[in-house]
């Protein structure tokens, strides 16, 4: 292709679009694929580092690689041309349109104010509105910017089958929805809301969906949710949501792990199930609880984020190295040493360090016991047991749990230092953390996506919203149910899910709702309800064996908010075969079918059918082959509901 059409083909995918995002889309990806091995947290030849907008404007030994004024010959570019010497990448050569790319970027530069990556003029959120209506402003002028018209609102079926499903984890019933479309009231979608935060069911479904998204799934851990179950770690949950306790004090339950009796004894299973293993520790408190990954700075520093450094990894390791599993008399607990954990790390250079009490983004703590300190009961808040200090010296290699009648409580503890530090107001990371963890939860993305990697190198696509939630969400003092009402009441939320236009918007403009898969809890309890189940006031349902179903699910679909929905041959297998699937659809106790049954036409019974399991009317070309689908009998009222049950519109929140 002629360079000036390239040139005009690429300026025109880029219509609608913020040129800064050239960074984003496409720049950063480049040179992440193809150059920051040599020029990234592993190595930086000739001093360049190509991880982030600032390191490559930095330049290297050689001086700088972009030139804004003449971008022609900027070494960055010229480097890549076919006849260049020397050429990079040394044993590639890049496509004409990458080049173009790099070089357009380059171009974009020159009329930027800051050197940011972005080319937005910024937003200014009004100060005297609420949370809701900051979404929303933010959200349509982003929407004003690029061109973009947003989807109508849904329609009142659509949002109610919604809402249900991602506060309380199932669709609603038929007598449900048929009350809710009835109602005249203007403010039906906020008492709506309000009803389903405050209902046992909410409680239980947050519990079980942090449980997976916090330690993961037990069959993907191959850990025991017995374990999960008998220690005390759901009821915990469940407890943290239904007196909304303030976040900032949920993750200090789950780090520091010195609980008192009653529910929150159960939040020492965070750590706990992590058997002694400190960067287990370290990297699932980064990754679920502050927005994270830093695994991948353990041999050197982060390859594509360079504000994470492997000095990083190892200090968050440390505050949890003097961690030890204990059995006491008032359960499982995490005691802590008060000396020792000193260690050193090395890069891949082989030149050592002595590692520091230090996380991302923050200023290294001091440890009031150095290394000259030895254990005694004067370290203590209160003296321990004899045997504890006997026992040091007997613990095995390997994971072991040590028995002793309490937990001792150092007066200095590296874990309550980094809860200090971590989970607080000066540590903005935090709240736009658990922020996009929400919104992605409910909106089907983050802010921030993926939402556990919150670094320089994924960018969130609406900046200044972020850091208005994460605000108010401190100042609120961590409050997570105001924090889920005014997402779901705002108008992102409660768009539809078919985007308007020839040309579909990009999922992070949030103007159309973004279809999500349903969690293993949403399907198996959905699957209840439209086989006639209905559940009671505390969320039960009698008479059903549902952690048997829910378990039989998880294994086959535990993610959740997965990066990519890619369903498998296994999933589809599982759900054309399954026996307990067909148990629940063909039982003789499915209501669902006697109530099909009894309609008199065959047009009735199948608009029946599709009110009771997908929550809304058939098309009349639905209509039409639901009809022609009927007229082989009786048994195939039962295959019509498996297939609703089992269809891609039932597993889907849209």
């Amino acid at each position: 292709m002629p360079k000036i059409l390239l040139t005009i083909f690429i300026t025109t995918c880029l219509h609608g679009s913020a040129f800064g995002d050239l960074w984003k889309a496409h720049v950063a990806p480049i040179l992440q694929s193809n150059c920051v091995k040599c020029h990234g947290g592993a190595k930086k030849k000739s001093g360049l580092d190509l991880r982030s907008v600032e390191s490559v404007l930095a330049g290297g030994e050689d001086g700088s690689v972009v030139d804004k004024k003449y971008p022609e010959r900027s070494p960055i570019y010229t480097v890549l041309l076919e006849d260049a010497e020397p050429h990079m990448p040394p044993k590639g050569q890049l496509k004409v349109d990458e080049i173009e790319f790099i070089k357009l970027w380059i171009e974009s530069l020159s009329n930027k104010s800051k050197n940011d990556g972005s080319n937005d003029q910024g937003l200014d959120i009004p100060e005297d509105i609420g949370i809701t209506e900051a979404i929303d402003f933010a959200i349509m002028d982003k929407w004003s910017k690029l061109g973009i018209k947003a989807s109508p609102v849904a329609g009142d079926g659509t949002f109610c089958r919604r809402v249900y499903l991602d506060v309380v984890g199932r669709i609603p019933t038929y007598e449900e929805i048929k009350n809710f479309t009835a109602d005249q009231s203007p403010l039906k979608r906020e008492d709506l809301i309000d009803k389903l935060l405050n209902s046992n069911e909410h409680f239980d479904y947050m519990a079980e969906v942090f449980s997976a998204m916090l330690l993961g799934r037990e069959s993907e851990k191959k850990r025991s949710r017995d374990d999960r179950i008998k220690n005390g770690w759901l009821d915990y949950l469940k407890w943290a949501f239904k007196t909304n306790r303030k976040w900032d004090k949920v993750a200090k339950d789950i780090v520091i792990a010195k609980p008192k009796d009653g529910p929150v004894s159960g939040a020492s299973w965070f750590l706990f199930e992590q058997r002694n293993d400190y960067s287990k520790m370290a990297t699932l408190t980064m990754s679920s609880l502050l927005g994270k990954q830093i695994q991948c700075a353990q041999c050197h520093d982060h390859p594509v984020s360079p504000e994470i450094e492997q000095r990083h990894y190892w200090g968050m390791v440390s505050f949890f190295n003097r961690s030890l599993n204990v059995d006491t008399i008032d359960g499982l607990r995490v005691a802590e040493r008060a000396t020792g954990g000193f260690s050193k790390f090395a890069d891949l250079s082989g030149k050592s360090y002595d590692t520091e009490l230090v996380m991302v983004d923050q200023d290294p703590i001091k440890d009031e016991n150095d290394s000259s300190k030895k254990e005694s009961e004067q370290l203590y808040k209160n003296p321990p047991d004899k045997n504890w200090f006997v026992k040091k010296s007997k613990e095995k290699k390997g994971y072991n749990v040590i028995k002793i009648n309490k937990a001792p409580e150092p007066k200095f503890s590296r874990r309550e230092k980094l809860a200090e530090i971590a989970f607080s107001n000066d540590n903005p990371s935090f709240s736009k953390a658990i922020v996009n963890r929400l919104w992605a939860l409910l909106m089907g993305r983050g802010i921030v996506n993926p939402i556990d990697k919150m670094d320089s190198s994924h960018p969130p696509s609406h900046p200044e919203l972020l850091n208005y939630l994460g605000e108010s969400f401190s100042e609120s003092g961590y409050d997570v149910k105001n924090l889920i009402k005014s997402i779901l009441s705002s108008k992102p939320y409660q768009l539809s899910s078919y985007p308007i236009g020839d040309i579909k918007p990009e999922p992070d403009t949030f103007s159309y709702y973004l279809v999500k898969p349903l969690s293993a809890e949403a399907f198996s309890k959905s699957m209840l309800i439209a086989t006639g189940n209905v559940p009671d006031l505390k969320g039960q349902f009698s008479g059903i064996d549902y952690n048997k179903l829910r378990q039989t699910v998880v294994n086959k679909f535990p993610k959740i908010l997965p990066e990519v929905y890619s369903p498998s041959v296994q999933q589809a297998l599982f759900l054309s075969n399954n026996p307990l699937i067909e148990e629940f659809v063909f039982s003789d106790n499915n209501t669902t079918i006697t109530d099909i049954l009894a309609q008199e036409t065959l047009s009735e019974k199948v608009i029946k059918a599709f009110q009771l399991i997908v929550n809304r009317l058939p098309d009349q070309y639905e209509i039409d082959a639901g009809v022609k689908f009927l007229e082989r009998g009786e048994d195939a009222v039962k295959q019509l509901c498996w297939t609703l049950i089992t269809g891609p519109e039932f597993r889907m929140n849209h």
